[in-house]
């Protein structure tokens, strides 16, 4: 599959404007539509008042998420650390975004989880905003190694 161009050096965003993916409401229903469509979910966790943050937003997910051919590849869910917004998780479960980002010890923003429908991780997380002149290509790895691993556990079971 050939790299998506991302929206690399955009332009910022007008004051008080923030970029952000579709906020996690419902886990268990992203991860039954995981399921079905054989795609992983992207979990971006995130702070209110992270800049790397809002430039991983900006200028590689949002411009990812909202390209056809990658929407089609993953399902895009931001979860605040900070937040106090109702989430229900892969298993269920009535928590917060707070508490949530807690159980799997997120610390640093921004990181992204990429995992199967039942929330177990397909990879190693990314932390941080890594060299941003390869972030778009770490961002494309990490769909792309999940997808092989759904893929390819689920063909095994066939």
């Amino acid at each position: 599959m050939p790299p998506v161009a991302f929206a690399v050096g955009a332009t910022r965003a007008p004051a008080g404007h923030r970029f952000n993916l579709p906020a996690a409401r419902n886990l268990g229903s992203d991860g039954v539509r995981s399921a079905a469509e054989r795609i992983p979910v992207l979990l971006f966790f995130d702070r209110s008042d992270c800049p790397y943050c809002e430039r991983a937003l900006r200028e590689f997910l949002v411009p990812m998420a909202n390209n056809a051919e990658w929407s089609a590849r993953a399902v895009y869910r931001q979860v605040e650390i900070d937040g106090v917004e109702p989430l229900i998780d892969f298993a269920g479960s009535r928590t917060t975004h707070r508490e949530f980002a807690g159980r799997h010890n997120i610390r640093l923003t921004p990181t992204i989880y990429v995992v199967d429908g039942h929330g177990n991780p397909l990879g190693q997380p990314l932390v941080g905003l890594m060299t941003v002149d390869f972030y778009g290509a770490y961002l494309e790895e990490a769909i792309n190694a999940a997808t092989t691993r759904l893929r390819g556990s689920s063909e095994s079971k066939s």
